[in-house]
Formats: structure tokens, sequence, C-alpha cells
């Protein structure tokens, strides 16, 4: 907001009579109450019809040289004309009047007034009689107005309308500062999301380019161990990091020499040793990335056993995270069902088996149960 515009908005307060204060209080707090753009519009318009006690209101958004019909109350039909949802300023002489003196422009009856033809099409398909017109000013600059009116029937409006307009313009300009502010970081955030996920797409493809045998590996595994861990109760926020964990389980063996990951024979007691410490390798590199932090359960853990026989820290039963637990019951039906080297890909009914198999000694019983479920099989 201006400073003119704060000033004129205490300036109003302190000519408020209590019972017009408290009715103000509740509308702003009524219009504060959300960051949600459209529902800051809605509570907007409904707040200050119901405090200047009026029958009707909308607000207009300026869009450059337009006003975009942002909320009405009551609600418009939905046959209401399109071309009254947006429309040029220039054929709105009160709106552009109150936005270019920044002050409410009213109208006892506008049967009686210069009205352009744009003006009297709305005011006829409202049954509106009196209008008020608020200007809605946001930091140094008008972003539209508020028209409040009356339906069949001429209103007076006397100073203390005013003031109550000035007021409620100066509160829902916060709002909509406020709304349009989290509306804009919301979707920057979204758009920085989507250029993380592509990212580690494009790194799990880089990583399989390196490794003919598990083309399509990563993706299918990330959307199952999704599913899975939906199932087994995961929250929202820790399935997407068990999406960017799957998507790079296998990010330590970037470094893990082609001569060792190719190699087609047994791996020597050395190699082995190489080739296990792929999962600290990864940890080593993501908890260099902070988005990534929370995904690193799976790259570093999904090689555990329930029954503390795997590697690299041995970990057994819950002390390994869920994450990982739902992982390893993903990536080992998808390694088994899918064609390698040294042998064709099992048949489902035979990988489902082997993990039912391996409840309590490979696998979490909890996470097979959930597994089978979802595999629509009969459970343990």
């Amino acid at each position: 907001m201006t400073p003119s515009s704060s000033i004129r908005a205490l300036e109003a307060i302190s000519r408020l009579p209590a019972t017009d204060l408290s009715r103000l209080l509740k509308a702003s707090a009524t219009v504060a109450a959300s960051l949600d753009l459209d529902e800051v519009l809605q509570s907007a318009i409904e707040s200050a019809v119901r405090v200047l006690d009026l029958d009707t209101g909308a607000i207009y958004l300026l869009d450059r040289t337009e006003l975009v019909l942002g909320a009405t109350t009551p609600p418009v039909p939905p046959e209401f004309p399109i071309e009254f949802r947006r429309e040029h300023l220039a054929q709105h002489l009160h709106i552009r009047r109150c936005i270019d003196a920044r002050e409410p422009v009213f109208v006892s009856d506008w049967t009686n007034e210069a009205m352009s033809e744009a003006e009297r099409a709305v005011c006829e398909v409202r049954g509106l009689r009196s209008i008020l017109y608020v200007p809605l000013v946001v930091s140094d600059g008008a972003v539209g107005a508020f028209i409040v009116g009356t339906i069949d029937r001429t209103h007076q409006f006397v100073d203390t309308d005013i003031d109550l307009c000035r007021v409620l313009s100066y509160e829902i300009g916060l709002a909509l500062a406020n709304a349009r502010l989290h509306e804009s970081l919301t979707h920057s955030h979204e758009e920085l999301e989507w250029a993380y996920d592509a990212t580690l797409e494009g790194w799990s493809l880089a990583l399989e380019m390196r490794d003919d045998e598990t083309q399509g590996h990563a993706l299918r595994v990330s959307a199952l161990s999704a599913q899975l861990a939906h199932a087994v109760g995961m929250s929202e926020e820790e399935i997407l990091h068990v999406r960017r964990g799957a998507l790079l389980h296998d990010i330590g063996k970037m470094v893990v020499p082609d001569a060792i990951l190719h190699k087609p024979g047994p791996l020597t007691d050395e190699e082995w040793m190489i080739m296990r410490r792929h999962p600290e390798n990864a940890r080593d590199f993501l908890a260099k990335i902070d988005y990534l932090k929370p995904a690193v359960d799976i790259p570093l853990y999904h090689h555990e056993r329930w029954d503390g026989s795997g590697y690299p820290e041995r970990l057994a039963g819950e002390a390994i995270p869920m994450s990982a637990r739902v992982f390893a019951v993903i990536d080992t039906y998808d390694a088994l069902t899918s064609n390698r080297p040294y042998r064709p890909a099992w048949t489902e009914q035979e990988a489902i088996d082997h993990i039912r198999n391996g409840a309590n000694s490979h696998f979490d019983p909890a996470v097979v149960e959930q597994f089978l479920l979802m595999m629509d099989v009969r459970p343990c």
C-alpha cells in the first residue's frame, strides 16, 4: 500500500463508531483467513457487502487495460454472459474514475446517472440501483476495484459508508497481496520441484545407460515403491522422497569402475568390497544436496536385510528406515521379473513366491503383506 492509502485507512478507522469497528474486525479476520486467491476474493466481497449492509457486490481485477471478474455475491449463474467477465476498463467509466482518483465513487441511482453502454448492461443484468465503486490499491498501484450496491432499491451512502470502504479496501488489498505472493511462491516452488524431478530422472537414465541390463528399472521401481509406500501408510511428503530415493537408488554406482560393474563372471572379494561401497558413495554424494537429503535412506539402506545380514551397516528390523524396507521388496520384484544376460525373467508368481518366502529374513513381513495385497495375492 502507498503511505497515503494507509494514512487514509487509519484516519477512516478513527472516525468509525464502535459497532462498525466490531463488524470491520470480523470482516478483516475473515478476509485474512486464507492465502488462496479465489477464497480471498470471495470472502472479501461477501464481507464488504455484509459490513455495508447491502445486497450485492463484485470484485474486478485489472489485467493491464482489462477488467477481469474475480468474485461476486450472490454468485453469478453459469449462464452469466461471458462478455461481463472480462471487459475493457475504458468501457467502465465509474470504475476508471475510482481507480484513477484512488477514491470511492458512489451513485445513488444509476438510472439517473450518465452511464456507459457496458455499465448499463451490467446494472440491468444484476438488477442494481445504488452503487459504490471502491479502488483496490496494492503497494503503489491500483489492482482493481470492488463494487457494492443495492438491488431494486435505492440507498443513500453516508460518510461512514465511505470510511468503511476505505478501510475494507486497505484490508482487501493486503490480503490480495499476500495471496498473490503465496500463489507466486507456490508456483515457483512447483516449477522448481518439477525441474528437480526432471533432473533426477535424467540422472537415473544416465545411470542405466551404463548398464544395458536395467533399462527402465528406475522409473518402474519409483512408481511401484510410491504405490507400496502409500499402502503401508507413509505420508505424501514421505512418498515424494520415496520416489526420489528410488530413482537414485544406484547413484553410488557412478564411481564403480566399468570393469567391475560389467564383469561377466563372479566378483573377487576385493571387487565385492568396492561394489558394496556404492550405498555409502550415494550417501556422500546426496548429502551435499539439501533437497535430496530426505531421500538418502533408499540409496543408503536398500541392501540392508530384516534379519541384519545386509550391508552397509547390518541394520535389522525396524532400525531399517521404512522407505528402504518398502523399496527392497519392489527392487527385488522388478529385478526378478526382468530379463538378464545370465538368466531369463522369472514369472510374476515365481517372484511373488520368492518375496513371500523372504519375509522375516530378507524383508519386513508387514511390508510383504501389504505388497501381496497390492498385487492381489493371498497374504502370508
